[in-house]
């Protein structure tokens, strides 16, 4: 449902992405306070050499990967209100039409698993601290990366 960990997951493989999680927590919450540059971190270190024998053209397809998953992870949230607007609406507009009470409990039970699924996706991707930060380890390694096959094409 995360849009950030299906993407690392889809680059890592979910072994290597569980250990960039352990990583994660060992170095930035019990280290919360660390003035270490992101070049100096395990999880930089490791991203990197899994990637640096990759051609510039596998970085890029990367980067415009990457691009795409924070773009959906910002349309999910712009969505969730419009998503939230029509629940309250439909549920407003159900119950006003005084249908049969079955009908009524069965429409307003599969909206409202409808709205739970929209929920915990919002949430899911609005409230992902590792993932972002993993992403942007991953970004900053992808970034770096493809500045050194620039400078060695030129």
């Amino acid at each position: 449902m995360n849009v950030f960990k299906r993407c690392l997951k889809k680059q890592f493989g979910k072994s290597k992405y569980t250990s960039y999680v352990q990583m994660c927590e060992e170095e930035v919450i019990r280290n919360a306070y660390s003035k270490t540059k992101i070049q100096d971190k395990k999880i930089f270190k490791d991203m990197y050499e899994q990637l640096k024998e990759e051609n510039s053209e596998y970085i890029k397809e990367r980067k415009e990967l990457l691009a795409e998953t924070l773009y959906l992870a910002l349309q999910i949230g712009r969505k969730f209100f419009s998503v939230f607007i029509f629940y309250v609406a439909a549920n407003i507009v159900i119950l006003a039409l005084d249908l049969n009470y079955f009908v009524t409990c069965a429409s307003v039970m599969l909206m409202g698993t409808c709205f739970i699924y929209k929920l915990v996706e919002f949430l899911s991707n609005k409230y992902c601290f590792i993932d972002a930060y993993l992403i942007m380890v991953y970004k900053t390694v992808l970034e770096t990366l493809s500045g050194k096959t620039a400078k060695g094409q030129s």
